[in-house]
This record gives structure tokens, sequence and C-alpha cells, in this order.
């Protein structure tokens, strides 16, 4: 009997997990970002990912962990936060712990709610207006 219970636990997370993975698009995913508009809406294009914290990514990035962290920042700007997905294509980023040189001017940060949009290695950001 407990190994059966033990087997359905497993299966229920494996499901869930899956799931998550399948409506999470922007999981493991890693962005460089390509455009800032005034009204602050990003466009990105896709990279490989970067290891933390042995690489040092000399461009401006959005990395998306599976856990619900990610990680933004340039050469001498590094941001951990969490997001979370929502409905209708919409994501909140929120504002985490920063780590900065001292000659450094912050990069843009994607803080708040936005509308997603991925289109091949295409990723657009849109702010929600409240």
């Amino acid at each position: 009997m407990k190994k059966l219970t033990l087997i359905m636990l497993f299966s229920a997370f494996s499901f869930i997990s899956n799931l998550y993975a399948q409506t999470n698009s922007l999981a493991k995913t890693t962005w460089k970002v390509e455009t800032v508009r005034k009204d602050g809406s990003a466009v990105f294009s896709k990279m490989k990912t970067i290891k933390f914290p042995s690489e040092e990514p000399q461009f401006h990035y959005l990395q998306f962990d599976g856990d619900k962290e990610y990680h933004t920042g340039n050469a001498c700007f590094g941001m951990l936060g969490t997001y979370s997905i929502q409905e209708n294509n919409q994501i909140e980023i929120s504002e985490g712990t920063a780590d900065m040189s001292s000659d450094c001017k912050e990069p843009e940060t994607f803080i708040g709610t936005y509308y997603y949009k991925i289109d091949k290695d295409r990723l657009e950001l849109i702010p929600v207006k409240n």
C-alpha cells in the first residue's frame, strides 16, 4: 500500500511539473536585450543559457530559470529576482537583489507586469497599463 501511494504521489508531481513546463514557455530561456522603447516595451533575441556564476555575459540579458527565478544585467550589474506567469500571456517580474560595480551605469531592469509574446527567437515585453 505504501509503495502504491508513493507511486501515485510521484505520478501526480510529474504531471504537475510537466503541466507547468508546458505552460511556462519562458522557463529556462535566455534573452539578449535588443531594444528598449520609451513606453517601457522591449524586444529581445534568444541566446544560449548563461551558467552563473562562472560566466559573466558582456551583453544586456534577461534569463528565466525553471524555478520562477530570473537573472538580468550586463558585465557590471547583476540582479536576481522572481517572476510568475499569469493568464493571458502576462508575466509579473519582481524586483530582486542586485550587485553593481562602482563605475557601472545601471541597465534597464524589467520590473512590473508585462504582456509577453514569443515569435521563434524573438521575445517582446509590453507593459500592462493599469
